[in-house]
């Protein structure tokens, strides 16, 4: 049973929190703002102006779907970062967030959270900040949410659906806009502490708010800081980890094992050694041995040719090495690292705003924000295998006798050998995420004295700047001098490098090894935006209102790789990194809009009001040229108590500066391990379910015209689960283009009676069909549509598309940095149903008891009828609903759930609440099964999880809120056949979570 365990660090933390919160005398006062301030712009307060609009009018609804959260739901997700208060949305599916502890070796997202809605990826999903855009944080344009000044927030506005009319580009899935609050007066000192059921994943934040009014209340200024502190959370620490100790492959060990590939010793030479240390003979079809040889920690041999291994030695050890994928797989243990759950984070940030009216007339603001934050992963240590395997010739002077005499009887004896090994010698991978972020907004609004006209202008100066640091890794020109050496390299260093077993090189050899690298990012942002809105004339069921206006943007992009990546000669010298090339560039948009709110029809039966929205935008961009979008929308108020609404937006998204320019990289992607039934894995491998279908000899024959030599065919296993893939930016890339309709109601209660009268619902009806989709060609598919799954290639043409994206090693077949080419995709289109359900009961009115308290229930319900994608034009279109392990992004997560809901119970009594939250998320088959219909892979069952949540007010206006989540416990579901694979995106991989938090007004 798992012992909870409280840090000394745990302690400390909460006790200086509390002390500096109760330690002072209170009185604060936030006005909280009402929904008139939205902005773009300041607008009079009897005017509002909603997400997704740019018409300030009295009483405004929003026409397209709407979700608002607000801090109290951000505070009780727990979590010191936003990005889980969105991600457990039903709208939301998971992205990178506190579980994105590494990333590829360009380094672009390590540690950063993103939103995604509907699971149309990141850079789909706008995010704004009072209505205005945001630094990306991303080069594909996604921006970060750790640059949030949560502090601050309201409440989060989300609006599902193309918004390019309204904000332009990037907002395919729709909006998320970041409300602050306004007019702060006083001084908020709020802090909060959390710890796993495990004993880890701690997370620490404090942050202050100090603003008041000055110049006789003609302005209002406000500054928020904020510390924020998280450390890792562990697989090792949680028993349902355990078994991918036990997952089948071949582990890269650092005593070493060779890959001989098609120059194979003779059995009769393994046998010879083996039968020495007294094993039965190996048999073998034509004379060669097929498996491979690794050494033991005293230089010994063992055999990986069957189950049991052969001769293996140090059983002790308590890590993994395994071998095989069958019924008989054997788990010897030897080399698995323990890997991360949650990412360390640390975080300074400071928000500082203030407002003044210059005149009765003119209004103006100056807005900063500055975020300066890092994230640390550990990972592995640097491996030799796969495509960046070591070649060691056979005079290396460290080689053993009886390994030479295997190495010997191969056909060419002299020739070079396949060398696998893991450095431990050199301590863990370290990668270092270091993001520096600033943006300095500021402008002007006013009356322009007709009717109710109001103009607003601002700009917006803003950068982001990241170093990604990578420590731990091993110089392949080093490695090639020593391995080479007449004399074992030392003349290099003292005692020189023997690779063979276990033996630990000179602190002198290890330092001639070992290799730091830095790689930089930079991103700027510039805008410049006018505008005026306001009424135009009078119609019999109303006023015609208008916005128009203009603005620039220039976004662009710097990537500086290290030196040791990008070698004179074209080549990286740091074991297991592509080449990286310097790259950037940089797109100007020029855009003009206009929008028209037309009263149609009012006071009629049925018809209390009926108002048409027209938008339309022009968009020039420097990459892709001129582009439109366009939308209308109807809003229906039929009675006191029911509304319809919605509308049809064309939307478009240009391709971002990095996906643009972004560097051609190598990326660890995974393709599963092969199974007799499944489709994951390398097909060539005969383990596979392609070699051993019924199509298994034009699979062995478009393996052996891809690469495979033929001395392998019949034995070949990639031995691996991951490929290195390619992936880059292509300036030749064209927007894309969507189409987005939503229907639906809202029903307010028409009840008097105490049960019913606090009730309503909202059902909304969406589909989002997006065309010329950029991303990149999943490699894992492209494996499997070259073999013909789905019907992708039935001829096993070697000339297929899909097949032309894979290379292969002539001497081993492994595939050779596989690509996955950016590309302007086929089409996806997504639709589904939103449905939102609040139930306020207050008991006293139902007869319960004087002051009895009231009773809350909320529920947001979504169901996904169809997720539809198509790779490219003319390929087959495959509905991925109710299916997991398909993304259309690598940071889009990979669940599509029919069914996805969140309902929140609670019980108010004055000044203090209990809440019981249940967060749904329906069964999955694999998205294998989409392709082929006969895939065993397993999916995953429906997840039930529950939290629990209180708060109170105490003495000396302070506010206490505590909370667990996860309450029983509840493991996530394993997806697909490796056991120990979990969903960090989308499921609750840290267990039981406990958190505190305390705020005190002044």
């Amino acid at each position: 049973m798992k012992t909870f365990k409280v840090s000394s660090r745990s302690v400390l933390l909460c006790g200086s929190a509390f002390a500096t919160l109760v330690s002072q005398p209170a009185f604060a006062q936030i006005e909280a703002p009402d929904t008139e301030d939205t902005a773009p712009g300041a607008v009079p307060p009897t005017e509002i102006v909603v997400t997704g609009s740019r018409i300030a009018r009295p009483d405004y609804q929003a026409n397209s779907p709407i979700v608002s959260i607000g801090e109290d739901a951000i505070e009780n997700s727990g979590q010191v970062t936003v990005e889980r208060a969105l991600s457990e949305l039903p709208q939301f599916t998971g992205s990178f967030g506190q579980s994105n502890t590494r990333s590829t070796s360009t380094s672009l997202n390590g540690g950063q959270s993103y939103a995604s809605l509907r699971g149309l990826g990141s850079k789909r999903t706008l995010l704004l900040l009072d209505g205005r855009r945001m630094q990306p944080s991303n080069p594909d344009g996604s921006v970060d949410l750790n640059i949030i000044p949560e502090a601050l927030i309201e409440n989060v506005e989300v609006i599902t659906g193309g918004a390019s009319t309204t904000y332009g580009s990037d907002a395919t899935a729709g909006v998320v806009n970041f409300r602050l609050k306004r007019d702060f007066e006083g001084l908020t000192v709020g802090t909060q502490y959390g710890i796993s059921d495990y004993g880890d994943g701690d997370s620490f934040r404090i942050n202050g708010t100090l603003g008041g009014n000055f110049a006789d209340g003609r302005g209002n200024a406000v500054l928020s800081v904020d510390y924020t502190k998280r450390w890792r959370a562990l697989e090792g620490d949680r028993d349902y980890f355990f078994f991918r100790r036990t997952t089948p492959g071949l582990a890269t060990i650092p005593q070493g094992n060779t890959i001989f590939g098609a120059n194979r010793p003779t059995l009769d030479a393994v046998n010879s050694v083996f039968s020495g240390y007294g094993f039965d003979p190996i048999s073998g079809s034509d004379g060669y041995y097929t498996g491979q040889i690794g050494f033991n920690t005293d230089q010994t041999l063992f055999t990986t040719s069957g189950v049991p291994v052969q001769n293996f030695r140090d059983p002790e050890t308590d890590e993994a090495y395994i071998v095989d994928s069958g019924p008989n797989s054997q788990q010897i243990n030897y080399g698995y690292a323990d890997g991360a759950l949650q990412a360390n984070l640390e975080r300074y940030s400071v928000f500082g705003k203030a407002d003044y009216e210059l005149t009765d007339s003119i209004r103006s603001f100056l807005q900063f924000s500055y975020v300066n934050y890092e994230s640390i992963a550990t990972g592995n240590p640097t491996l030799a295998s796969n495509v960046y395997g070591l070649s060691v010739p056979s005079s290396n002077p460290f080689i053993t006798d009886d390994f030479a005499s295997i190495l010997a009887s191969r056909p060419d004896p002299t020739g070079d050998f396949t060398f696998y090994k893991a450095f431990n010698i050199l301590g863990p991978r370290i990668q270092s995420y270091r993001y520096d972020v600033y943006q300095i907004t500021g402008g002007f609004s006013g009356d322009l004295g007709l009717g109710d006209l109001t103009w607003d202008v601002y700009g917006s100066v803003s950068r982001a700047k990241f170093e990604n640091e990578q420590v731990g890794g091993a110089s392949a020109s080093a490695l090639e001098r020593l391995l080479y050496s007449p004399t074992g390299g030392t003349e290099y260093c003292e005692g020189g490098f023997n690779p063979f077993g276990n033996v630990t090189p000179s602190q002198e050899c290890v330092d001639y090894i070992y290799r730091r690298t830095l790689n930089t990012n930079e991103l700027k942002q510039r805008i410049v935006e006018g505008s005026v809105q306001g009424g135009l004339f009078d119609m019999p069921a109303g006023q015609v209102r208008f916005a128009l206006g203009g603005d620039y943007r220039y976004n662009s992009y710097d990537f500086q790789p290290d030196a040791q990546l990008n070698q004179p000669d074209g080549t990286s010298d740091i074991l297991g990194y592509s080449v990286l090339r310097p790259a950037g560039g940089s797109v100007d948009t020029t855009e003009f809009f206009a929008e028209l709110l037309v009263p149609l029809l009012h006071d009629l039966p049925f018809i209390q009001k009926l108002d048409l929205d027209l938008g339309y935008r022009y968009s020039d961009y420097s990459s892709v040229g001129g582009v439109h979008t366009y939308k209308a929308d109807v809003d229906w108020q039929a009675t006191d108590w029911l509304r319809f609404r919605g509308g049809y937006n064309r939307a478009i998204r240009a391709p971002s500066v990095g996906e643009l320019y972004a560097p051609v990289s190598t990326g660890s992607v995974n393709i599963g391990n092969p199974t007799p039934t499944g489709s994951e894995g390398d097909p060539c491998d005969v383990r596979s379910s392609y070699r051993q279908g019924p199509n298994g000899d034009d699979v062995a024959a478009l393996c052996l015209a891809q690469g495979v030599p033929e001395a392998l065919i019949d034995s070949y296993q990639l031995g691996t689960a991951q490929v290195f893939a390619l992936t880059g930016g292509n300036p030749d890339l064209q927007e894309e283009k969507a189409d987005t309709y939503s229907f639906g109601g809202v029903i307010r209660s028409p009840f008097y009676s105490p049960m019913l009268s606090g009730l309503s619902l909202s059902v909304d009806w969406y589909k989002i069909k997006v065309k010329d989709a950029v991303g990149p060609l999943s490699i894992a598919q492209g494996f499997q549509f070259c073999f013909d799954e789905g019907g992708n290639n039935p001829t096993f043409d070697p000339d297929n598309y899909y097949c032309s994206l894979i290379e292969r090693n002539p001497a081993s077949g492994v595939p050779l940095n596989p690509q996955q080419p950016l590309l302007n995709l086929g089409q996806f289109s997504v639709s589904g149903i939103d449905i939102q359900v609040d139930w306020r009961l207050d008991l006293e009115d139902l007869g319960v008891g004087t002051n009895s308290g009231r009773f809350d229930i909320n529920t947001a319900i979504s169901y996904l009828d169809s997720f539809k994608i198509q790779n490219l034009p003319g390929a087959p279109t495959y509905d991925y609903a109710g299916s997991i392990g398909k993304s259309i992004e690598s940071n889009a997560g990979t669940a599509h759930p029919r069914w996805k809901s969140v309902t929140s119970f609670t019980y108010t009594l004055g000044d203090a609440s209990i809440g019981l939250r249940w967060r749904f998320i329906d069964a999955m088959k694999s998205s294998s099964q989409v392709v082929n219909p006969d895939s065993t892979t397993r999916g995953v069952e429906s997840y039930n999880i529950f939290d629990l949540n209180g708060r109170v007010m105490l003495p000396a206006e302070t506010e206490m809120r505590v909370g667990v989540t996860n309450l029983f416990n509840r493991k996530p579901p394993q997806v697909g056949n490796r056991e120990g694979n979990y969903d960090a995106q989308n499921y609750d991989v840290l267990g039981r979570y406990f958190f505190v938090g305390l705020k005190k007004n002044f």
